[in-house]
């Protein structure tokens, strides 16, 4: 093999940011979705009714949709595993907070339900790992949709 193609791989495989990188895709993903599956045992106890998990297309994802009562309900969580400078709330933004819309948007007509009621909550949910010790807060009615892309 070429010095010059071994140093390459070499400087990808074991440079720090890349490294990091690589470690939150492969360490962090299956915390989330833990995180995501605690949040929805959460809101099945509290008497919601989970419709739909990772909705996906191709203007943004929604973690959990559910029903409270006669209200569609599009839940953002997050999981993070200890407190670094904020709480995990604290980081769905404007940005994607507008993404959750469009995605509610397009999951609302896809299922002919344009006329019912809609919230938007955010589930935090910090865990060291999988099956340690869990604190879950649930903060409804965390955001609303905005001037510049409601939702109809």
């Amino acid at each position: 093999m070429n010095l010059f193609l071994r140093r390459l791989i070499f400087r990808i495989i074991f440079f720090e940011p890349v490294t990091r990188v690589f470690d939150r895709c492969f360490i962090y993903t299956p915390l989330g979705f833990y995180g995501e599956r605690l949040a929805a045992r959460h809101l099945l106890k509290q008497g919601y009714y989970i419709t739909s998990q990772r909705f996906l297309v191709r203007s943004g994802e929604i973690d959990l949709v559910a029903v409270d009562r006669n209200t569609i309900v599009f839940v953002e969580v997050k999981t993070r595993s200890r407190l670094k400078n904020s709480i995990p709330a604290e980081s769905v933004g404007i940005a994607k907070q507008a993404r959750i819309v469009r995605a509610a948007k397009h999951y609302l007509k896809q299922y002919h339900l344009t006329e019912c009621q809609t919230r938007f909550d955010v589930i935090a949910v910090l865990c060291a790992a999988p099956g340690a010790r869990t604190v879950i807060t649930h903060y409804k009615h965390a955001f609303e949709a905005q001037t510049s892309f409601e939702i109809f």
